[in-house]
């Protein structure tokens, strides 16, 4: 431990579990765990393909010693949380004291300097005064965080199949509705944090990774350990 009571600084790798989805996005994924892989190359790294059939995944799962799991298409809205739940299924099968959830787009700059003791959902704060919530390209979560989401059995709940019929019970659900509308896919920014709520879960910053939508953030002299998305090369 640091000298601060709330930060852990004498991590290991077998202390971190990360997953990944990925859907007929191979190039983004590989690249992603080659970074991974440079500066954690002993943690547990689950890479779920939701219903890509792909018969380059299992080879690039092999080739990066990860736990690949070739399944059927859960992330659309029509499936609610069931996405979410399986993932936490999947990292509770051989847990850690931390999951990571990262998206296919994420850089892994370098090793995280220190990780939050703290209980809870963590990453990039966004929308702190309307609907706060950890931006999705990289949350992080404690175990005991992960256990208690996907005992609460909240992530079956029928509503998140069809948000858009319900957004005068919550916020999230018009955000849900929202993503919904726009691509047909379930959220886990709206939904985690909808369920952290309701649960007294705490959500709060960690400053090692600054994660957004749709642009790359500048990350001068690797101030962040992790950033997204990736800056696309023109």
């Amino acid at each position: 431990m640091s000298k601060a009571a709330d930060v852990l600084t004498t991590y290991r790798d077998n202390d971190l579990t990360f997953f990944a989805l990925t859907y007929k996005n191979y190039d983004a994924t590989a690249e992603c765990l080659g970074d991974l892989r440079k500066h954690y190359p002993a943690s547990r790294v689950i890479l779920r393909s939701d219903g890509d059939p792909d018969r380059r995944l299992p080879i690039l799962a092999q080739r990066n010693q990860v736990d690949f799991r070739g399944e059927l298409r859960l992330f659309g809205i029509e499936n609610g949380g069931a996405v979410i739940e399986r993932m936490l299924v999947l990292f509770l099968e051989k847990p850690t004291r931390y999951l990571f959830k990262i998206d296919p787009d994420t850089v892994i700059h370098r090793r995280f300097q220190y990780l939050p003791v703290r209980s809870g959902l963590f990453g990039t704060l966004q929308l702190e005064h309307e609907t706060p919530s950890v931006q999705g390209g990289c949350m992080g979560f404690t175990r005991d965080a992960a256990e208690q989401i996907l005992k609460s059995k909240m992530l079956r709940d029928s509503r998140l199949r069809e948000p858009a019929k319900f957004i005068s019970d919550s916020p999230y659900f018009l955000r849900m509705a929202h993503r919904a509308d726009r691509c047909g896919l379930a959220s886990f920014d709206w939904i985690l944090p909808w369920i952290a709520g309701e649960l007294r879960i705490p959500m709060y910053p960690f400053d090692e990774v600054n994660s957004g939508w749709q642009q790359a953030p500048p990350n001068p002299d690797q101030r962040y350990a992790v950033s997204h998305p990736r800056a696309v090369l023109s």
